[in-house]
């Protein structure tokens, strides 16, 4: 037995040293100064055997990308981030990377650095409350706050206090009695209240209590149970729904917000490929009323109807087929038709990004991206993008792909993605169905994105209004 384990670490060994080579690793840096484009000038990620200029003193930090999927040799123009890069990279930290050593009247920090403390500025008879939704902690804001209070996201932009707010800023109208609540906020969450004593005279969306979904199944969702982590800290009321609640009907007497994560909503293709969980043989009865998965003939008609009587789902990932099992006309362009008609991925052979980071342009003045930017880096892992018909009514991009959109890790057959939609707001009746093809909520790491996920949740139910009529 000895000499057997021997042999197995022996071969584990000999297989872990040429393995990197055999799949192509190796990290190129980008063109010498003289000749690239600008400072932050795309790497080149390719085989290993590609000569490689000098590494520069980040290189070492870098994480190796593997090699193409198939033996072609072309490399692919990527800008990998180092880990310490990437971290600040997810939260949509905006950051320079320096290569060069510098000097300065810095303090090197040790442990963890303490939240600064929250402002509340104060003005005479104040009518009101603004506030930034750049931040994902405004969303603890909202989340106490609405219901007890007026809560609006302003639709225009408004200069008030010497400020020029953006469309989406929030605006919590004052009352007596909301100082002591503000003012816990400020302490919490270290968030910022300018008070107004004129309040804004535009357009804007009243936000509403929303009563939110989150589908699981029995033996756990890892998707769904990041997604609850991440509701959890930010203090969204939610409850958890299984399929067979959803396939009972009459969802709106119970929600106004459905979120479906990435494995809830099978495509077509993938509906015969789902494992058993569980039989009423081997489940403890209470946990019976968990069993079974989304289907198409009795889950996907219970959301139609709860769509078209103006409930809000939330699709991310493959649960985004939803827009297939519907009729929308949206497409995903990552598929192709077999010989036998069946709808299948491109292979790898055409199209493979794993895991990598991507950056999407931004539509930052639609509802769903108040808060963010108009460049955002996404997760996509085997993610689905959209193809919108051409003259299709009540279909909006929200984030498109640009021409090259790898930012970190690997993208073969990044081309495709041109043009294409990441972010799809979809009108359903009197409801709305909103497309996130990225893992805009992957492992409860990309706080960058979050927004979109908390965005959806309130915008599907808002009420347009116009402020300072009064």
């Amino acid at each position: 037995m000895t000499g057997l384990f021997l042999l197995w670490v022996a071969i584990f060994l000999a297989a872990a040293a040429v393995l990197p080579a055999a799949c192509g690793e190796g990290v190129v840096e980008s063109p010498t100064p003289a000749t690239a484009p600008s400072p932050t000038a795309a790497p080149v990620v390719g085989p290993a055997s590609q000569p490689a200029p000098s590494p520069s003193p980040s290189a070492a930090a870098r994480t190796p990308t593997p090699g193409p999927p198939s033996d072609t040799p072309a490399p692919v123009e990527a800008r990998p981030l180092a880990p310490v890069e990437l971290e600040p990279a997810f939260p949509g930290i905006e950051f320079d990377r320096i290569l060069e050593g510098f000097d300065g009247p810095f303090e090197r920090v040790g442990g963890l650095v303490e939240m600064p403390a929250g402002e509340i500025t104060v003005v005479p008879d104040a009518r009101g409350y603004f506030l930034s939704h750049a931040t994902n902690d405004a969303f603890v804001a909202i989340n106490r706050l609405v219901g007890a209070e007026d809560v609006y996201w302003l639709r225009e932009p408004v200069e008030s206090g010497g400020r020029l707010w953006p469309a989406g800023a929030i605006y919590i109208r004052g009352r007596a009695g909301i100082e002591s609540g503000i003012a816990q906020l400020a302490r919490d969450r270290g968030l910022r209240f300018e008070a107004t004593a004129i309040e804004p005279d535009t357009d804007a969306f009243m936000l509403n209590e929303v009563r939110i979904g989150l589908w699981d199944r029995y033996g756990g969702s890892e998707p769904s149970g990041w997604t609850r982590f991440i509701l959890e800290n930010f203090e969204f009321p939610f409850e958890i729904v299984y399929p067979p609640q959803l396939d009972d009907g009459d969802l709106a007497d119970d929600f106004d917000v459905l979120i479906f994560v990435d494995d809830g909503i099978p495509s077509r293709e993938n509906v015969r490929n789902r494992e058993e969980r569980g039989t009423p043989d081997n489940v403890p009865e209470e946990f019976e009323a968990r069993l079974g998965d989304v289907s198409l003939d009795e889950t996907v008609p219970a959301i139609r109807e709860f769509l078209e009587t103006g409930g809000t789902v939330i699709a991310i990932g493959e649960s985004t087929s939803l827009a297939s099992h519907l009729g929308l006309p949206v497409s995903n362009p990552l598929t192709t038709e077999s010989s036998g008609g069946a709808i299948e991925r491109l292979p790898r052979e055409q199209f493979y990004v794993p895991g990598s980071i991507l950056e999407v342009e931004v539509d930052n003045t639609h509802p769903l991206a108040f808060g963010l930017g108009t460049r955002v880096d996404v997760v996509f892992s085997d993610s689905p993008a959209f193809s919108l018909d051409e003259g299709a009514a009540g279909v909006r991009a929200v984030a498109r792909f640009g021409p090259a959109p790898l930012r970190s890790g690997w993208a073969w057959g990044q081309e495709r993605l041109e043009g294409t939609a990441a972010i799809v707001d979809a009108d359903v009746g009197r409801g709305k169905l909103f497309l996130f093809g990225p893992e805009v909520a992957f492992r409860a790491q990309p706080h960058g994105t979050f927004k979109f996920l908390f965005n959806g949740i309130y915008f599907g139910s808002a009420e347009p209004v116009t402020l300072g009529q009064e």
